[in-house]
């Protein structure tokens, strides 16, 4: 389903050989649906159906932030001036580990409205900013705050819906950038913190050569304390920050993170091909 076209892509090349089907060009995805159980706020008769249907005006649907894992798709529906409404999240793709935030390992084959993103608790906390890791889902608010669903870590539970990372919220962390990459997730906020969980065997969780390589609950990345991060992005076993460099003081800040040198880089390729 990552392809969003409401297809499986499955055909038979032969009596007992499947085969899937590739898109070789651009298509724009105009078909977006909803459960209608999904929606609290929802008067509709048949709240108590199972079956997705399209939502109205689907072609008028425009998106402003997207993001991609291995095999699923996130993406948040662009403001819209003078609409009552906060903007809507969907997903669709694979839907293993509760990843697509329905509450079920289902894949999608349209792009699916996530019930729990709407209503009036995003009514002045606006969804802005869509995130995928290879197995999980990131949603950054207006205010800040960060919702997560999926798995990236290979032991525990996974998160079946959004859900509110409270240890960041509850302290008043106001987060300005996320992302997730193979094992791992980071967040960096307003306030010159930066912190990250899940698994970081190549060290891509930033804690040091002589700390721990993994962490259950959101961590702070000590070498970048005080350095303001404006975006972070998470590759499969490594991770890249932008710094702010505005004042004397953002640079008095990221001066003492270490510099990767020329020769590092030899010595790193000498020791990979020895």
């Amino acid at each position: 389903g990552q392809l969003g076209n409401g297809e499986t892509g499955e055909y038979f090349i032969s009596a007992n050989k499947l085969a899937f089907a590739n898109a070789t060009k651009f298509e724009r995805r105009s078909n977006f649906a909803y459960l209608p159980s999904d929606i609290e706020h929802s008067n509709n008769k048949m709240e108590e159906s199972k079956k997705i249907i399209p939502l109205p005006n689907s072609s008028d649907i425009r998106i402003g932030s997207i993001s991609c894992g291995k095999n699923h798709t996130v993406a948040i529906e662009a403001p819209i001036q003078h609409k009552s409404q906060p903007s809507r999240v969907f997903t669709w793709g694979c839907g293993g580990y509760g990843v697509l935030g329905h509450a079920v390992q289902a894949d999608e084959y349209t792009p699916r409205l996530v019930g729990t993103m709407t209503g009036a608790m995003f009514q002045n906390n606006n969804p802005i900013r869509a995130e995928a890791g290879a197995h999980c889902s990131m949603i950054l608010t207006e205010n800040g705050h960060v919702y997560y669903c999926g798995k990236h870590r290979s032991v525990g539970e996974a998160t079946m819906r959004p859900t509110l990372v409270d240890a960041l919220a509850n302290n008043m962390h106001v987060v300005k950038a996320v992302s997730g990459g193979n094992q791992s997730v980071f967040c960096a906020t307003s306030n010159g913190v930066t912190v990250s969980w899940g698994m970081g065997l190549t060290g891509e969780l930033g804690y040091g050569a002589n700390n721990p390589k993994s962490s259950s609950k959101p961590k702070f990345v000590e070498k970048l304390d005080k350095c303001l991060v404006t975006d972070v992005a998470c590759g499969y076993g490594h991770t890249l920050f932008l710094i702010r460099d505005e004042d004397e003081e953002d640079r008095a800040e990221y001066k003492k993170v270490k510099m990767i040198e020329s020769s590092d880089l030899n010595d790193f390729v000498t020791k990979m091909t020895n």
